[in-house]
């Protein structure tokens, strides 16, 4: 029986959400070291579930939240799975287990879409939550998704929360970018570390979330997704071959090529066009990243911090782009030209 659930910023058509999907795929290692901190009583209070972004550190603070709730897990080759049918699991995927929130952006007060970040009053409505759940028996679950969104006020109000918190009460931080999350908030989190995909894991974790979306010939998807399979559905889904065939190697030129990255940039600033813009956006930010690597192993460690704290700022400035709904088009084009200005060109290693 499909569980009808309420609609999240990050959507894709067609794909449940993380609270909804009962399978884990490909991050055994981290699923390991929380079983093994809850199964010996020694489970810390905040976990930071940091990685790359759609490789499944949501659907892992899921799971986890399953497991401290009551529901069962079963391993086999191909991951970790749950009963879609146990009553905890229905419950957590329509937003109506008492004993977990979840804290991601929220809608717009008027009209459509979602606000651009968390804000403070969403972080306050942690405390009202661990409040009106004063079971000692239970466990109460806080899951921020993702911590990058959250603006500075929030952030500092989560802060306060991880100093005192309540008792039996256990947060799990999902973090994309650690440039994007206070130092004080990482210093008082147990650390989870989510690896890309493999490509086996990473088709089947496509599988799972939308069958069809996986063609005969996964040879270039599975090249071009980098072990996400969010990216993975993007490029699937929403053209996103021919996105990347005409980006990268704009990325690679000697210089920037205005023409062809504005016809790009028109295309996908366009209505209904979100999910293409946010896979070339991370395109290029992942390339700022392999620049900056690049640059390390030719033993220019100058450059490689130069494109490192690029690739900060950058992340940075969207992220307040998108709170700010600012001009799509501009913040591409400012992020292709600060590309070239740091010359990352040079390090990218054409495939």
């Amino acid at each position: 029986m499909e569980i009808s659930t309420t609609a999240e910023h990050d959507d894709l058509d067609g794909v449940a959400p993380p609270k909804a999907r009962m399978t884990l795929v490909g991050q055994d290692a981290a699923f390991d070291a929380f079983e093994s901190s809850r199964e010996t009583g020694r489970l810390h209070h905040a976990w930071l579930l940091q990685g790359p972004r759609g490789v499944g550190k949501a659907s892992a603070a899921f799971a986890f939240s399953r497991l401290l709730l009551g529901a069962k897990a079963e391993r086999s080759g191909d991951g970790i799975a749950f009963d879609g049918q146990d009553p905890v699991c229905r419950q957590i995927a329509t937003d109506a287990h008492p004993g977990l929130i979840h804290i991601t952006r929220a809608a717009q007060d008027k009209g459509t879409g979602f606000r651009g970040q968390i804000t403070v009053d969403e972080v306050r409505r942690l405390a009202r939550f661990f409040h009106a759940t004063g079971n000692r028996n239970s466990y109460r679950i806080a899951i921020i998704d993702p911590a990058d969104d959250m603006n500075r006020n929030a952030a500092n109000a989560l802060l306060k929360l991880l100093e005192e918190p309540p008792s039996r009460t256990v947060f799990f931080i999902v973090n994309h970018a650690p440039g994007r999350l206070l130092p004080t908030i990482r210093s008082r989190c147990r650390f989870l570390r989510f690896e890309s995909l493999q490509p086996h894991d990473l088709l089947t974790a496509m599988r799972n979330a939308k069958p069809n979306a996986v063609p005969e010939d996964a040879t270039l998807l599975v090249e071009k997704a980098e072990g996400s399979v969010r990216r993975a559905l993007q490029i699937a889904e929403y053209g996103g071959v021919e996105i990347l065939n005409t980006l990268i190697p704009l990325l690679s030129a000697d210089r920037p090529e205005w023409n062809a990255m504005g016809s790009i940039a028109d295309q996908l600033s366009m209505r209904g066009r979100e999910a293409s813009y946010d896979l070339a956006i991370e395109a290029i930010t992942s390339s700022i990243a392999k620049a900056s690597e690049n640059a390390v192993g030719e033993g220019a460690f100058a450059k490689a911090a130069e494109l490192s704290l690029l690739w900060q700022n950058e992340k940075s400035r969207i992220v307040e782009a998108m709170a700010y709904n600012l001009d799509r088009k501009q913040v591409l084009l400012t992020l292709y030209d600060h590309f070239y200005q740091t010359g990352a060109q040079d390090y990218i290693r054409p495939n």
